[in-house]
């Protein structure tokens, strides 16, 4: 895996590159799709590391793009997001540069994809609670999300047979691949057949 500093996610240029790697890897010649599939390893890498000190209890890192380097898988994704330690690490001011870093980046993967960019600021809340349940605190993914503010909705949480789910208000378009299936839990299922696909999954069926 190749590494480049965060600023490049906000260039033109090497997002339509690297949609387009995705795109091939997928099957998929629809940048919108490709695109949509790349925001969502993106967001997930880019939430991940605020999600995880907000379940834990840690200070967590700034991650402002010039203090970011990313990790680049070969199909164009982003693996994992390394970030500089602040000087002094301060909650309030993290979800604000986090805000700041998702509102250079989402307008322009947008701008080469396609994607709207209410649907790719939702991809963020959902990461940010998946992320925050992977820690074991799917609460704090929420609290964080509303210290972050601005266009990030707040991810939502559905519990089924004793199992917690992110109630997803996003889609990641899988389903417009030829070949792929709607997630398990995406919200464009009905409401009746996702809840029965989740509580076969709670149930490790």
């Amino acid at each position: 895996m190749s590494t480049v500093p965060g600023t490049t996610l906000a260039r033109p240029e090497w997002l339509t590159a690297r949609i387009a790697e995705m795109g091939k890897s997928w099957g998929t010649s629809s940048p919108r799709i490709a695109g949509t599939l790349w925001w969502c390893m993106v967001a997930s890498a880019l939430v991940e590391p605020l999600a995880r000190a907000a379940a834990t209890g840690q200070l967590p890192p700034e991650p402002a793009l010039d203090r970011m380097d990313c990790e680049i898988r070969p199909d164009g994704g982003v693996e994992r997001v390394r970030i500089a330690a602040a000087d002094a690490p301060d909650v309030a001011r993290s979800a604000a540069v986090l805000r700041e870093t998702l509102a250079a980046v989402i307008p322009a993967v947008a701008a080469v994809s396609g994607a709207g960019v209410p649907a790719l600021w939702a991809i963020v809340a959902d990461a940010m609670g998946n992320r925050a349940l992977d820690a074991g605190d799917g609460p704090s993914g929420a609290e964080l999300a509303t210290s972050v503010g601005g266009k990030l909705p707040v991810p939502r949480f559905v519990t089924i047979g004793g199992r917690t789910f992110v109630r997803r208000i996003s889609c990641c378009l899988v389903y417009e691949v030829p070949g792929c299936e709607m997630c398990t839990s995406c919200p464009k299922r009905p409401a009746a057949e996702r809840e029965a696909l989740l509580a076969k999954l709670a149930a490790g069926c």
